[in-house]
């Protein structure tokens, strides 16, 4: 009776090794198939190759739950400015969620004419199944134009019914200065002079192109909600903020040059 026991047990966990063998094996399949799926895709989107991108695509790796994908040297044409610049954009999905994808960079060249740089940034790109995803971005340490401007930006993108148009949202600390740490906040809409795009890399960079202008409501620490517009004027972009104290708006937003007070 022992031994029937005993050679039970032993059939038992040999069954258990070759399922699990079995899984492990055709999962390790289905990674490397849907690897290489992934990395064309990744490539078809990011257009390079094309006239317009430049840039060079690693392997993918994170087995067994990630693809993670490395891209340098990326350079992207602007139809009415500089090339936009990256030295590294790692792109990040999990394996089994098609839906969501993850983003870091640490520096962005030519973005309105400036030149970005993070201790921290990641972004997200969530598709819910609605018309577009919605796009959320961590930033910590932002410095632009090589000045650090805020320690903390937070902001959100997601869809409308209308596509030309967008909900918009921005939290952001400033870095210490005179006027000491100060929270901004934003809630508006983007609107675009044609629907957005998100097929390709090249059509989400000519969003900013198409770009009409951002409007809504800026809220500095406890001053009342200043109406607030940024379009492009002439060959630049410029922050439109309408105020009945423009005495009590910070110094430190005052002095930016592209902040015009009405």
């Amino acid at each position: 009776v022992q031994n029937c026991k005993y050679r039970s047990k032993q059939l038992s966990m040999r069954f258990i090794i070759f399922i699990t063998t079995l899984l492990a094996f055709m999962w390790s399949c289905y990674w490397f198939i849907m690897s290489n799926k992934y990395s064309e895709k990744v490539s078809i989107w990011s257009d390079i190759g094309s006239a317009s991108v430049s840039a060079s695509l690693s392997k993918i790796r994170g087995f067994p739950n990630r693809f993670d994908t490395k891209i340098t040297n990326l350079e992207i044409k602007q139809a009415s400015s500089e090339p936009i610049k990256i030295d590294r954009l790692d792109v990040m999905r999990l394996s089994y969620n098609s839906s969501h994808y993850i983003f870091a960079v640490k520096s962005i060249e030519n973005i309105f004419g400036n030149s970005f740089t993070f201790s921290k940034g990641l972004a997200s790109a969530v598709n819910n199944g609605e018309v577009a995803p919605t796009i959320s971005f961590q930033g910590e340490d932002v410095f632009i134009d090589k000045k650090l401007i805020l320690e903390e930006l937070n902001f959100k993108i997601w869809p409308t019914t209308d596509l030309s148009k967008l909900n918009f949202s921005l939290f952001a600390k400033t870095a210490s200065n005179k006027d000491g740490e100060i929270d901004l906040s934003f809630q508006g809409q983007i609107k675009l002079n044609s629907d957005f795009n998100f097929d390709s890399l090249i059509g989400f960079i000519s969003n900013i192109d198409m770009l009409g202008n951002i409007s809504g409501k800026l809220f500095v620490e406890d001053i009342k909600g200043l109406d607030t517009v940024v379009r492009k004027d002439l060959n630049s972009w410029k922050i439109f903020l309408k105020s009945d104290s423009p005495e009590k708006i910070p110094s430190f937003i005052q002095n930016l040059n592209m902040v015009v007070l009405n």
